[in-house]
C-alpha cells in the first residue's frame, strides 16, 4: 500500500511516510509571469517529483478533504526520515484556516479554488524558509489518479 496508516493526528494534521514510485499526473501552471530559468528548473524538478509521487499524494488529498474539508498537502523537503517502509519526507494535511494562517496569498487562493473531485494543491517546503505550491490536476485512468 502507497500511504502507510498516520504515524500521530494532532488537530488538523496527519503525518505520512511514503517510498517514491513513478506515477505520471498533471499539473496546472498557476502564475502567469515569467520565472527566471533557475527557478523553471526547478519548479520542473518539484513537478517531476509530484507526478512521481501521485500515489500517496492523491488519496493522502481525498482522505484529508474528507477529514477536515479544504486544505492542502505541505512536506518538508529539507528532511529525510527512515520508517519502516523505506525513507521519506515527512507530510500532513493542513486544513484551509491552517494555511491561511501562515500568509501565503497564493497559496491561500489555490486551496480556496481547487476542485477536490479532481485536483489537490501541494506546499513544499525547501531550504532558506523557501516554499512552492502547486495545484495538481489528477487525470483520470492515469496510474495512482482516480477511477474513470
Amino acid at each position: 500500500m502507497a500511504v502507510r496508516q498516520a504515524t500521530r493526528l494532532e488537530g488538523s494534521i496527519a503525518f505520512f511516510y511514503f517510498v517514491c514510485q513513478p506515477i505520471i499526473i498533471h499539473t496546472m501552471t498557476e502564475r502567469k509571469k515569467r520565472f527566471p530559468n533557475w527557478a523553471e528548473r526547478e519548479r520542473g524538478g518539484d513537478m517531476t517529483w509530484l507526478r512521481e509521487n501521485l500515489h500517496v499524494f492523491w488519496p493522502l488529498a481525498q482522505v484529508g478533504y474528507e477529514t477536515v474539508g479544504r486544505g492542502a498537502i505541505v512536506v518538508d523537503t529539507t528532511e529525510t526520515v527512515i520508517h519502516p517502509g523505506g525513507t521519506g519526507h515527512p507530510m500532513g494535511y493542513l486544513d484551509q484556516e491552517t494555511i491561511t494562517q501562515q500568509g501565503d496569498e497564493d497559496t491561500q487562493r489555490m486551496v480556496g479554488e481547487y476542485d477536490p473531485a479532481g485536483e489537490f494543491v501541494s506546499v513544499l517546503l525547501k531550504p532558506q524558509d523557501r516554499q512552492s505550491s502547486y495545484r495538481v490536476r489528477v487525470i483520470p485512468g492515469e496510474p495512482g489518479g482516480k477511477p474513470t
